[in-house]
């Protein structure tokens, strides 16, 4: 018998529903094995202990105040939609990012596919989808091109206009998270 075996033979023993098989092939175990031997008797102290004690009654009616004060206290409040919201912005940041990787990365990966044959009938979908995705990245980085040099010839002066957006949505965030911060504050101290 192994010491994981006798581990679960000593629970038996102190749930008190060891067999008369199982305590002869535990007791050879314990002759043999110290650590065992150790673990055994700190269990039949506990048990000893247990056995000495007296058992007090509970009052009449304690266990209907105690279910009463349950049922009498606030329930907690949830912050639900908030973590619903940061969980939505994480999987899609996760996703995004993950796209951004395997676009960086897609000329690596279907190189690799194309030496596992078992790979063929999904690279007849990955690389006619590949092909669309340069043509349409293309597409997007020479608008992103023909805008930028029209608001340059507009005025030098609204190159700041991405900066300025990106302050605004930072500033924004910002102040969502004190918010969230001030509410978890109060909940906490009210809570106390």
């Amino acid at each position: 018998m192994d010491c994981e075996k006798a581990g679960s033979l000593m629970m038996k023993y102190m749930d008190m529903i060891l067999t008369d098989a199982e305590a002869l092939s535990l007791n050879r175990h314990i002759k043999t094995c110290d650590q065992c031997k150790v673990d055994f008797l700190v269990y039949d102290s506990i048990m000893n202990s247990f056995s000495e004690m007296s058992l007090v009654e509970a009052p009449e009616g304690f266990e209907d105040r105690v279910m009463e004060t349950i049922a009498q206290l606030p329930e907690p409040r949830t912050k639900a939609a908030g973590r619903q919201i940061s969980g939505l912005l994480g999987v899609f940041s996760v996703l995004i990012g993950l796209g951004f990787i395997l676009i960086l990365n897609k000329d690596a990966i279907i190189g690799w596919m194309h030496m596992y044959p078992q790979f063929e009938p999904l690279l007849s979908i990955i690389v006619p989808a590949s092909t669309a995705i340069d043509n349409i990245s293309l597409q997007v980085s020479t608008a992103i091109s023909e805008f930028s040099l029209s608001m340059q010839q507009i005025g030098p002066d609204l190159t700041f206009v991405p900066l300025l957006l990106f302050g605004i949505l930072a500033g924004v965030q910002f102040f969502m998270y004190r918010k969230e911060r001030v509410v978890a504050k109060k909940s906490i101290s009210h809570d106390l």
